[in-house]
């Protein structure tokens, strides 16, 4: 039979890897993929969708540079033709106004009062850029319900009915600040060079002439090392840009690798030099210690807001994605070839207006009708530009019932002024709760993300203070990691979403079986009993050579089968626990 395995990359979580078995000679494999996913929205409302096209190498910091997926081979371009047909459907619980292409010519059919768009390419498909679709509704920014039901015979949140609920509130009327302090952490490692640091140079420009007045700022580079450009953040004059431009001038792709937990340490544990501080982040791809570093920006996002610019094709966007989420900010992405003008601008506006803090979410549920929401807490502060969404798991929900209205509420400060977004809605089929969307799927994949931030941070505890605590403290922080990883594992089990502690395997039972001369292939991970064995055998060899080395092998091989034995008795002694 034919198995297939698709797994998560170990180096980055925004990477999969998909091996489709053995396949006979002259036929044809058909892969079908499924991706659930918030789409992104820009600064103007409009939703961007990319389909990859292009396999950009991507940064590895084991290796050093810029390399092709884990694991992966170089294959030989083929003479044979290669076409690539796209048909597209863009269903919305709104007007869609249009969807465009920035590099190529679209053709798009509106169906259903323009709730529905069905798209296709108007010319020949390059494969020279990755492809992106813009899709702009009449209401980008309006609140939205979503509701699904639940299947009953599923497990954990696919059993559930949820709401999915979207803000996107309109605070850009609110004055802009003259103060605040401003970090710029730029990557110099060595896969940023060519137009990589050309783009990081010139976006740094664009922001260090377009500061606020009173503000206080500096410019930390890092690579295997790092550097300041002041001890701390200097107040914005007219010497301290110059001083300034001149490092922006003169920079170069020249630190090394790509180590981003010191420079953010030295960051966010230093004395906030005058509120609000706002950390930039510019990067091209992946980074030594990436989860400690979010983690680290998890545990200081009451005081720091941190955005972040990703450089380049092939960047890791989950690094990018994490930084931001963990640190309320927002994100954009910057291609070889793009503009970078709107971008700088777009976060740096962001930055200079005050954040919303004190968020707090109160519903008005019809009686017998009760919540849970995922995730459990809400952020620290929402920021201009910044969409908040978060899931409500319903208990009590009956069908074919017609509900009273029910009220969302939203309310925070700004500026120490309260602000309020209400949102009406009810349970029954109307206008304003939209049906069947997957919204189970997106909240399994934000329970995951919640558990495996949980266990990078007592990861962290552990590497960092572990020569500090108690031995019952490091034990009960690994079975607080024990039990973590268990429920990351059912949670992914349960809603067929992946994560990086589960993979899947497909079997063919129905397809052709193989055909031909079937070659055994060694298991690249020993097991207890092989690793045993192969001591054994060696120490046996040794025998006619000398009994002392036949001795010192075979207990040595004994000590490591003995200990790997404790270690599983162990670990079932775990498990049985939790």
């Amino acid at each position: 039979m034919t198995a297939m395995l698709l797994k998560e990359d170990t180096t980055s979580s925004d990477t999969f890897q998909c091996t489709l078995g053995n396949l006979p000679p002259g036929k044809d494999a058909v892969l079908k993929m499924s991706l659930v996913n918030e789409l992104p929205q820009e600064a103007d409302g409009k939703l961007r969708f990319t389909l990859p096209t292009v396999l950009n190498p991507r940064y590895s910091p084991d290796a050093g540079g810029s390399v092709a997926a884990e694991g992966s081979t170089y294959v030989q371009p083929c003479a044979m033709p290669y076409k690539f047909k796209l048909m597209a459907s863009v269903e919305g619980y709104h007007k869609i106004k249009a969807v465009t292409s920035d590099k190529l010519s679209l053709k798009v059919e509106m169906e259903r009062e323009e709730k529905l768009a069905k798209v296709s390419l108007g010319e020949e498909f390059k494969f020279d850029h990755d492809l992106t679709l813009y899709i702009e509704y009449s209401e980008p920014f309006q609140p939205q319900v979503v509701f699904e039901n639940g299947d009953k015979d599923s497990e954990g949140l696919l059993k559930e009915d949820l709401l999915m609920v979207s803000f996107h509130p309109d605070l850009k009327q609110v004055s802009m600040s003259n103060s605040g302090e401003y970090i710029f952490i730029i990557d110099r490692s060595g896969s940023m060079n060519g137009d990589r640091i050309k783009n990081a140079k010139e976006a740094l420009l664009l922001f260090l002439k377009s500061l606020p007045p009173s503000c206080h700022f500096n410019v930390v580079s890092f690579g295997s090392e790092f550097s300041c450009l002041f001890d701390r953040s200097e107040p914005y004059t007219e010497k301290s840009l110059k001083k300034a431009l001149i490092l922006q001038k003169t920079m170069e792709a020249d630190m090394g690798g790509t180590e981003m937990y010191k420079p953010l340490e030295h960051v966010l544990k230093a004395k906030v030099k005058k509120q609000p501080r706002n950390v930039f982040l510019l990067t091209d791809g992946d980074v030594g210690n990436s989860e400690h570093g979010i983690s680290l920006i998890k545990s200081h996002c009451s005081t720091t807001r941190v955005f972040a610019l990703g450089i380049g094709e092939g960047l890791s966007t989950s690094l990018v994605k994490g930084v931001v989420r963990a640190g309320n900010g927002l994100a954009e992405f910057i291609a070889d070839d793009a503009r970078i003008q709107p971008k700088v601008v777009s976060l740096l506006k962001c930055a200079m207006q005050p954040a919303v803090t004190n968020l707090e979410v109160t519903w008005d549920l019809p009686p017998g009708v009760s919540l849970v929401s995922i995730p459990t807490e809400l952020p620290a502060m929402l920021t201009v530009g910044q969409r908040l969404t978060f899931f409500a798991l319903l208990k009590g929900v009956e069908m074919n019932t017609v509900y009273a209205p029910s009220t969302l509420s939203l309310k925070g400060l700004q500026n120490n002024n309260p602000i309020t977004f209400t949102l009406t809605f009810t349970l029954s089929d109307d206008k304003k709760v939209s049906k069947s969307a997957p919204v189970n799927c997106l909240a399994t994949k934000v329970q995951i993300k919640q558990l495996q931030d949980a266990e990078a941070a007592v990861q962290e505890e552990i590497e960092t203070d572990c020569q500090l605590q108690s031995d019952n403290t490091n034990q009960i922080n690994y079975l607080c990691i024990l039990r973590l990883r268990r429920q990351i594992v059912d949670v992914s089990r349960h809603g067929n979403i992946i994560s990086k502690f589960t993979s899947f395997v497909a079997v063919d039972t129905e397809g052709e079986k193989v055909q031909g001369k079937l070659e055994p292939r060694s298991c690249p991970i020993p097991t207890v009993s092989e690793e045993f064995v192969k001591g054994f055998n060696e120490s046996q060899s040794a025998e006619y050579g000398s009994g002392g080395t036949l001795v010192a092998t075979a207990m040595c091989s004994a000590a490591t089968l003995m200990e790997s034995i404790l270690f599983y008795q162990y670990r079932n002694i775990i498990d049985k626990e939790f």
